[in-house]
């Protein structure tokens, strides 16, 4: 825990507005041997000291260069098969819609003409198909992930992530549906339904999954000691696939 600590009295010098270079400098030792578990032990600290999950985050992505890339050790510290590693794909592939997404939409409002034939809105329709699958991704942390982290410490980090689930589900569903009433709509009020859309669901979704990168799978991996339990959650998961790489219809 003294590793935990010392990071977490470096975030906390962060926040209070020390040099971050002059942090870097004297942390450089520290960082070199900390280990994942360290890293999740100093965010469970600082959460349990009164930093609200909202602090934490933002202290985390706008200081990444003093913890380190906490993807990569994640993924170090994971079998080929753990299921972990399958939600990690997974995030990774929803990145890549997100950002298809946001380049879509830029064009989308580009564009004079706009028909069901455009290039434009045919794109449109594909990432939207791609994007349904983060439902059935979110329904098995929720079923799968979540309950074993009940009686630990995280249980409260769980929460926020569940709601955050029906909020980016009803969001995902509303680009669907716009997506599939085009006929209903004038260009223009299309044209804006759907910047909307985007402008809310690309950084929501994004903040949502390096929360959970960074913040809720250490802790996870940290708490959770019983390969059992991650091989039970593994079978279970096995019959649901990969999500996101198949497009589901939109209608």
């Amino acid at each position: 825990m003294e590793k935990a600590r010392k990071l977490a009295d470096i975030l906390g010098r962060v926040r209070d507005g020390e040099d971050p270079a002059k942090i870097r400098y004297e942390s450089r030792q520290l960082l070199s041997t900390l280990r994942l578990s360290d890293i999740s032990k100093a965010h469970k600290y600082l959460l349990g000291s009164g930093m609200s999950l909202e602090q934490l985050r933002t202290l985390v992505y706008a200081f990444a260069s003093i913890l380190g890339d906490q993807f990569a050790l994640l993924r170090a510290n994971l079998s080929a098969n753990h299921p972990v590693r399958r939600i990690l794909a997974e995030h990774e592939m929803f990145e890549c819609f997100l950002a298809d997404l946001a380049e879509a939409n830029l064009e989308l409002q580009e564009v004079e003409t706009l028909t069901e034939l455009s290039s434009e809105y045919r794109k449109l329709e594909h990432i939207a198909g791609h994007l349904q699958a983060i439902d059935i991704h979110n329904q098995r942390e929720d079923d799968l992930i979540f309950p074993a982290l009940e009686n630990y410490p995280c249980k409260g980090i769980c929460v926020v992530m569940s709601k955050a689930h029906w909020r980016i589900k009803n969001m995902v569903g509303n680009l669907t549906m716009a997506v599939n009433n085009f006929k209903h709509f004038e260009p223009e009020q299309f044209k804006i339904q759907i910047n909307a859309l985007s402008c809310a669901i690309v950084p929501i979704v994004r903040e949502h999954i390096f929360q959970e990168d960074n913040i809720l799978y250490p802790v996870a991996l940290d708490v959770i000691e019983d390969d059992k339990i991650w091989q039970r959650i593994k079978q279970l998961g096995d019959e649901m696939g990969y999500c996101g790489f198949d497009a589901q219809p939109c209608s």
